[in-house]
């Protein structure tokens, strides 16, 4: 089974945790779950390190569930926001002695996205979602870029609607596969956006979004 380290998982932990505000414990948690890298590091014994990439509500950890919970591996789900953080978390890893891999979970719609993550009981501010999803994706070219070594998976996430508004349906998964690093870093580049981009895109489609969206 997959040893697996969540921040959002372990606010849930934190006294006063009130998922209406959840973006107050975060950095408590974010700092909690980094020191639990470190010791899983030292101390368990998987091989592998899987770090978990994409922006909230893409469907890291239902892809997690869905296809690393019974892997022998290492699991960080986060975001992964920073080249620096990033790098960080490779290089202490490989010290370690673990492989790592790097998964980046990108919703095939930004606002479907969206509309999961007004509806989510978790209440994040919405420039959280601009920026998790614009960052990801640029520390995840990065890492192509910088790091060749480091295996980069990037698989295509779907929500399917039993009621569009009220009830969510599964979530599918596909995995998109290249021919070569340098297709990859072709894909990558091509599927880049800016926090004012992904803002203008949802706002294109549901002007108002946090007013209508959420009810």
């Amino acid at each position: 089974m997959a040893y697996i380290i969540s921040a959002d998982e372990i606010k849930k932990t934190l006294p006063h945790y009130d998922p209406a505000h959840s973006e107050d414990v975060h950095p408590a948690s974010a700092k909690l779950a980094d020191a639990m890298y470190v010791e899983a590091l030292k101390e368990r014994p998987e091989k592998k390190v899987i770090l978990m990439a994409g922006g909230t509500a893409s469907g890291k950890s239902e892809y997690v569930a869905a296809y690393l919970e019974t892997e022998d591996v290492i699991v960080f789900d986060g975001t992964l926001p920073t080249l620096q953080g990033a790098t960080i978390k490779i290089k202490k890893a490989q010290k370690a002695g673990k492989k790592v891999e790097v998964h980046l979970v990108l919703p095939t719609y930004l606002t479907v996205a969206f509309i999961v993550f007004l509806n989510r009981e978790r209440k994040l501010a919405e420039e959280h979602f601009f920026r998790t999803h614009a960052k990801s994706r640029k520390t995840v070219l990065e890492i192509a870029k910088t790091l060749p070594d480091i295996e980069i998976e990037i698989i295509e996430s779907d929500v399917s609607f039993v009621n569009f508004f009220k009830r969510w349906g599964s979530m599918n998964f596909r995995r998109i596969k290249f021919d070569s690093k340098t297709q990859l870093i072709d894909f990558l580049r091509q599927n880049q956006y800016s926090e004012t981009q992904i803002k203008e895109t949802i706002h294109h489609d549901f002007p108002n979004s946090s007013q209508t969206l959420s009810q």
